[in-house]
């Protein structure tokens, strides 16, 4: 989860000196760079609105999602998604020495798209406790979700779309004085930044990732690229694309892995001499299921 939160330190950085840099000449001055400054606070604005959680992210884990997880793992691996409470996420953490002595199933595992979402908190709580310090403030950071979508029946490939939120309000309650304070409305409480990739299948495990785009809060792709554009003319950050090659890529290697980058899928199977992985969309009872499995 390294890379997330290079982009989490970098986001939250670049707002406060966006902020401040939108009313200054320095901004204006680069218009012929391709900055338009009138559609950057009209995106700012945008990033300022409340976020409706289950309209924006339906695929969203909830508690249940976390219970479910444990049965299932328990049922075809064994005793390796651990639940003691008082530890990890809301007592849950991943035994990865158990996860590999576990070795092939007899049956495939299907990994849901809310259970991949609540995999993937359980493993980035259990690396960050769930706070990053930035600034000497301590953030909350949450893998929210995690969805499957454009999936290729006869390829198994599909697009792999990370949903991440941060609690900004500890710095938005530091914003105090001018200019600050005239600029504190335009941070929103949450930022939610969402990494979509093409995941494509190779032999056996292999894969490799593919950027699509990354969104921020309500605001489009291409709003999103266009304000990362600013950005970048401002801090020479980078583009939007590859900041999502970033998080979408170790997203995959954290659900899945490689030889380099063990994931969940990864360790289970590179010890049974064999496997291969694929996502798949079906429907049960009346209800279209998207799924890795494995």
């Amino acid at each position: 989860m390294s890379a997330i939160k290079k982009l989490i330190i970098s986001l939250i950085v670049i707002i406060g000196i966006l902020a401040v840099a939108l009313i200054s000449v320095y901004i204006v001055a680069r218009v012929n760079l391709g900055v338009d400054l009138f559609r950057t606070v009209g995106q700012l604005k945008t990033l300022s609105q409340p976020v409706n959680e289950q309209e924006s992210f339906p695929a969203a884990y909830r508690s249940q999602d976390l219970a479910d997880l444990k049965s299932q793992t328990d049922s075809q691996l064994g005793d390796v998604v651990l639940y003691e409470e008082g530890k990890g996420y809301e007592g849950y953490t991943v035994d990865f020495t158990a996860l590999a002595l576990s070795g092939a199933t007899a049956k495939p595992v299907f990994l849901y798209e809310r259970q991949a979402g609540a995999l993937a908190e359980i493993v980035f709580h259990q690396q960050t406790g769930g706070v990053l310090t930035i600034a000497d403030k301590e953030i909350s950071v949450c893998v929210l979700q995690i969805a499957f979508t454009e999936i290729d029946a006869e390829t198994g490939n599909a697009d792999l779309n990370v949903t991440v939120k941060l609690d900004l309000t500890p710095f938005k309650n530091d914003m105090k004085g001018f200019p600050f304070n005239l600029l504190k409305g335009f941070v929103p409480d949450a930022l939610y930044v969402t990494s979509v990739v093409r995941i494509e299948k190779g032999e056996g495990l292999a894969y490799t990732v593919t950027p699509k785009y990354l969104t921020l809060n309500n605001l489009s792709g291409d709003d999103t690229s266009d304000f990362f554009h600013t950005l970048d003319v401002v801090l020479k950050i980078g583009s939007a694309e590859e900041l999502n090659a970033e998080i979408g890529t170790t997203a995959a290697n954290a659900l899945i892995g490689t030889e380099q980058n063990p994931g969940f899928v990864y360790a289970l199977k590179a010890t049974g001499g064999s496997g291969s992985f694929a996502f798949v969309s079906f429907e049960n009872e009346g209800k279209q299921i998207n799924a890795l499995v494995f």
